[in-house]
């Protein structure tokens, strides 16, 4: 039985996770440990992760759980009396599980060990990038949940220290996995598509797993255009209208910054548009679908920016901020005899439409508000299809 259980939440990211695998391969012989890794419904990570082989274990989460749900599944799956816990696929110094056994002679009473990025004395034990503590003591983790994102290891030491002390090894060190930055495709060579991704918050884990995805699955020469409106929120239209005004490429996608794309999703869209299709979207696995006109995710060219605008500038209607915009754009297109055309081939996830509802009071008013101008403002310009 290996001495530790090496616990890793994964929410994609290849170059960083691949960091995170190298170092636990240096870490020392003694003590043993088992390394399971928790795919949280990654966009990028499925060939990385199926590769690999020896004492290492691979959960994986159809749909993105979060990171207490995915440490509960791994403690469960553990084979050691020791568990380390780390925040993303942090970097553990090659003696760190020397200094993280909490079952050590000399520890006893202890309940966790936490691991930071410095042999920093005065470095609180919450502000930690790896926790140990032993499996006995995992209930913690349920009492943890709630936490808010990225404080989930000062939420465990919390409930840990209800029981005995929580420390700082200062010998075990711990960092986080930075990003390198390379570039994946020729340098200078001509950009094919750009993609819109319209987000309150560029920050949050889930855009950064939808770049992931566009970073990992698509092969196009591409560039991404993210639009933070958060400051104060402008809703959809103004994004999306401010991001292709961005457009110097002859094809574009407009996405929802909860959408992660799937391997081979661009090659049929593009094919489909080049056949003759003004506007094509791909199919949504794993969740709800709309066969008319999915608009989370769709694709155009160029020409059909230019011909399909509302006014110079402004593809979407402005009068239409949330809702609204892309029944108008669908029926402005069946008009001409041209509507949007599914593309079954191309697949990708929506988590759909998380931000419409968030739980913010003060957004949630403000959208309320905006959408019911937005069915007003929709119901003048097209009268009779609401009432239908």
């Amino acid at each position: 039985m290996p001495a530790a259980s090496v616990i890793v939440h994964l929410e994609g990211g290849r170059e960083r996770t691949l960091r995170c695998l190298e170092a636990l391969a240096a870490l020392e012989d003694e003590p043993t440990f088992e390394a399971i890794l928790v795919d949280d419904a990654s966009p990028d990570l499925g060939d990385l992760l199926a590769g690999l082989s020896g004492d290492v274990k691979v959960l994986r989460n159809e749909r993105r759980e979060g990171f207490i749900s995915s440490a509960i599944k791994a403690a469960e799956a553990a084979s050691a009396d020791t568990l380390v816990l780390l925040r993303g696929p942090a970097l553990l110094s090659p003696t760190a599980l020397h200094h993280l056994d909490v079952d050590g002679p000399k520890n006893h009473g202890i309940r966790g060990f936490s691991a930071h990025q410095h042999r920093e004395p005065e470095a609180h034990p919450t502000a930690t990038h790896a926790l140990a503590f032993r499996r006995a003591d995992a209930d913690c983790l349920r009492g943890a949940a709630g936490a808010a994102p990225g404080f989930e290891l000062a939420a465990i030491c919390v409930e840990l220290a209800r029981r005995g002390p929580v420390v700082t090894a200062r010998e075990a060190i711990a960092a986080p996995a930075g990003s390198a930055v390379a570039a994946r495709r020729t340098p200078g060579e001509r950009t094919e598509l750009t993609i819109v991704v319209p987000t309150l918050d560029a920050t949050a884990p889930h855009v950064r797993a939808c770049l992931a995805s566009i970073a990992a699955n698509t092969s196009a020469p591409h560039q991404v255009v993210v639009v933070d409106n958060g400051s104060p929120p402008q809703g959809f239209t103004a994004p999306v209208n401010a991001g292709l005004r961005a457009v110097d490429t002859p094809y574009a996608v407009v996405m929802n910054d909860d959408v992660e794309v799937l391997d081979g999703w661009w090659g049929p869209l593009r094919a489909a548009l080049d056949e003759g299709a003004s506007v094509v979207f791909p199919q949504t696995v794993e969740g709800a679908m709309r066969e008319d006109f999915a608009a989370w995710c769709f694709a155009l060219g160029a020409r059909t920016i230019e011909e399909m605008s509302h006014a110079p500038g402004e593809f979407f209607d402005p009068a239409l901020r949330i809702w609204f915009q892309d029944t108008d754009l669908l029926l402005r297109l069946r008009a001409i005899g041209r509507p949007p055309r599914l593309v079954r081939e191309s697949r990708i996830r929506h988590a759909l439409s998380a931000t419409v509802r968030t739980e913010d009071p003060a957004l949630r008013a403000w959208i309320d508000r905006t959408i019911a101008a937005d069915k007003a403002a929709f119901a003048r310009k097209h009268p009779t299809v609401l009432a239908t």
